[in-house]
């Protein structure tokens, strides 16, 4: 038995579009702004998080769309219909951020053109992407601010695999990088809301959760880079007059909120704001019980506005 996707869409869908690229056809998807007023405020790019893709970010693109901000995501390597079947979870960090700087190009070039500003918003394994882009990232100057929702920093201990498995991880993303898994899906981990818990469990585009030995090592390297902080990476790396902001479910147990607080304790932002939201799990704005996401994606609003204004 299936299930519907449990949001009623308030504007319109834009159609799922396709671009080539280093050996790969992505799906990507624009969702232009609804507002009345007709002012297009700003663009937010959207990096999912593991086994996510286009139709997971709908209602935030929706809810953002009507504030009158557009949204850009795309379907990463590895998943969603850039990468279906027997390709799905097969990607690499190479991969994960020449395919991030190709898809910010694409979209600097025309809200430059348009004059409004690009933010980079990116969720879970996303979070840790944008996290490190804010630091390494070849355009991470042009990006007029960074969000994290529920950032893959540190795993949960829920969520933490065994010493015997971190020990081997390595060794098998080394030998056998393409090999996948099916890692799971903690449906109870991820949101409060039984009718998205229905959703994912019968989702094709979500279970099983797979992905590949190369790509599970290094989104945790990823994360360890940032909690770990050798060599002050985020306080040397980090553009000082850039804005952040993070919210993390404070009852998120697949990756862990103390990651997030790490990561702004560390941050050199002269302006940061991190919102550790209780009673919310991971999904904070896609998943998520409606009273909850409604007060969450306020926040968000508020936070994009002031900083639009600017």
């Amino acid at each position: 038995m299936s299930y519907p996707y449990p949001y009623k869409i308030e504007t319109e869908e834009p159609p799922l579009q396709y671009e080539e690229f280093d050996g790969a056809k992505f799906g990507y998807m624009l969702w232009p702004s609804h507002a009345a007023t007709n002012q297009v405020k700003g663009r937010i790019l959207l990096v999912h998080g593991f086994g996510e893709y286009t139709r997971i970010q709908y209602r935030l693109m929706d809810h953002l769309s009507q504030q009158g901000y557009e949204s850009f995501t795309f379907d990463q390597r590895g998943a969603g219909v850039t990468s279906p079947d027997k390709t799905k979870g097969l990607t690499n960090e190479l991969h994960t951020f020449k395919d991030l700087e190709h898809f910010i190009k694409k979209n600097l070039k025309e809200t430059q053109a348009s004059g409004i500003p690009l933010y980079l918003w990116g969720h879970s394994m996303g979070g840790g992407i944008i996290l490190n882009y804010a630091c390494q990232g070849q355009h991470k100057q042009d990006i007029a601010g960074y969000i994290g929702s529920g950032p893959l920093i540190i795993l949960h201990r829920h969520s933490a695999p065994n010493k015997i498995t971190q020990f081997i991880a390595p060794a098998l993303a080394n030998c056998l990088p393409n090999v996948t898994i099916d890692t799971g899906l903690d449906l109870d981990g991820i949101t409060n809301d039984s009718e998205y818990r229905n959703f994912l469990a019968h989702d094709p585009m979500s279970v099983p959760l797979k992905g590949s030995f190369r790509q599970i090592q290094d989104f945790l390297k990823r994360g360890k880079r940032l909690y770990d902080d050798k060599g002050n990476y985020i306080e040397k790396n980090y553009p000082t007059e850039k804005p952040i902001i993070i919210f993390h479910g404070a009852d998120d147990t697949i990756n862990d909120p103390h990651g997030s607080e790490v990561f702004i304790e560390k941050c050199p932002a002269a302006d940061k704001t991190l919102r550790l939201l209780p009673g919310m799990k991971h999904s904070i704005f896609s998943l998520e019980k409606e009273p909850q996401v409604k007060a969450a994606f306020n926040e968000l609003v508020t936070w994009l506005d002031a900083h639009t204004q600017e």
